[in-house]
């Protein structure tokens, strides 16, 4: 589990955190009919109709829940669904699904020496005290590992009356405030802190996510893209850049976008998520298991990865090996639903019982 990281640190290291997952909506057409979705959980304390708030908060994450079987599909604009891809089958294929994110995994950025931006404090001694103000955000990091955003907010408050100029008070106030459902207040926090640091790219891209939350999609997409220009080699602006176009049903730019992500970084498991299942949208199963082909290279624990090969192998009528995939997921995770309806279908479809059960 990753640990918390003090504010404190935040203000000499300033490190990346990891973004955003993909979505779990369960599409079924029949009782027999294969289920196109993506299988995930949610960290724990964060609302089921907002799947953001850990990987939004500055201060860490919390423990994360298990998996649940099946979660309610976020509160967001329904998107316009592709239109049925040709059965090769005596059934109709069911919708595919679009990729949204459930849930967020944070953590510590990958071994590169650039991933992170040197303050003004990285060239002190070792002996280095932290100011009235970061000792008062020390105190809002306690206040928001116990639950209570609003004393931490208030808190986070005192902070820039200390210190107008301090961006990461900005950021964290702008996080809060997010974290308590409360996007215009996230707009305008990020919105001052830019008004100091016009070069601070965590500042537009929580924006960016705020606006995001608030169904504004194209506002969002600036705000993305211009985090992006400034920290080229931070993988997430454009994962969201992706994640958005897909919201304005626009699959094919978004494919292009988690490609940038994945170039910023090739660990970058979300991105390879995201873009297969973006290819699984646009009818390209074969290049959408190759993508998930790649995030069980790096994390083969994953089983949103191992379920949706499955559903990218039977689209190509490799039902079999469809079966082999389920299988392993179910290793992972013995009570994934859809991996356990669709490992039924395959196996018929395959005319292959004789499997044994995971």
């Amino acid at each position: 589990m990753t640990q918390r990281t003090p504010f404190t640190m935040l203000l000499r290291m300033r490190p990346l955190f990891a973004a955003a997952c993909c979505a779990a909506c369960f599409a079924v057409v029949a009782a027999s009919s294969l289920v196109h979705a993506q299988g995930g959980g949610e960290p724990g304390g964060v609302p089921e109709d907002d799947p953001f708030a850990d990987e939004l908060n500055p201060f860490g994450r919390g423990n994360a829940a298990k998996p649940s079987e099946q979660r309610p599909t976020p509160r967001q604009p329904a998107p316009t669904m592709p239109k049925e891809r040709p059965s090769a089958g005596p059934q109709a294929s069911p919708r595919l699904p679009v990729p949204f994110p459930d849930t967020t995994v944070s953590g510590d950025p990958a071994e590169r020496s650039d991933r992170s931006r040197p303050s003004m404090r990285d060239s002190q001694s070792q002996d280095w005290e932290p100011t009235p103000a970061e000792k008062l955000l020390g105190e809002a990091e306690k206040l928001d590992k116990a639950g209570k955003l609003e004393e931490a907010r208030e808190k986070i408050r005192e902070v820039i009356k200390l210190d107008p100029k301090m961006t990461l008070a900005y950021l964290a106030l702008g996080v809060t405030s997010r974290r308590l459902g409360d996007f215009e207040g996230c707009v305008d926090a990020c919105s001052r802190g830019l008004a100091i640091d016009p070069q601070d790219s965590e500042l537009y891209l929580r924006r960016g996510i705020a606006w995001f939350h608030l169904g504004l999609y194209g506002i969002a997409l600036e705000d993305f893209e211009d985090a992006a220009g400034i920290a080229y080699d931070d993988p997430r602006p454009e994962l969201w850049r992706g994640l958005t176009l897909v919201e304005l049903d626009r699959p094919l730019e978004a494919i292009n976008a988690y490609a940038s992500s994945i170039r910023r970084d090739r660990t970058y498991m979300l991105a390879y998520l995201n873009r297969g299942l973006a290819y699984l949208q646009t009818h390209q199963p074969r290049k959408a298991e190759f993508d998930f082909d790649q995030a069980i290279r790096h994390d083969p624990k994953d089983v949103r990865a191992w379920f949706n090969r499955g559903v990218a192998q039977s689209y190509q009528g490799r039902y079999a090996d469809a079966v082999g995939s389920y299988s392993e997921a179910l290793k992972r995770d013995p009570q994934h639903q859809p991996s356990r309806q669709n490992i039924e279908v395959a196996r018929g479809k395959s005319g292959n019982r004789s499997i044994a059960q995971p």
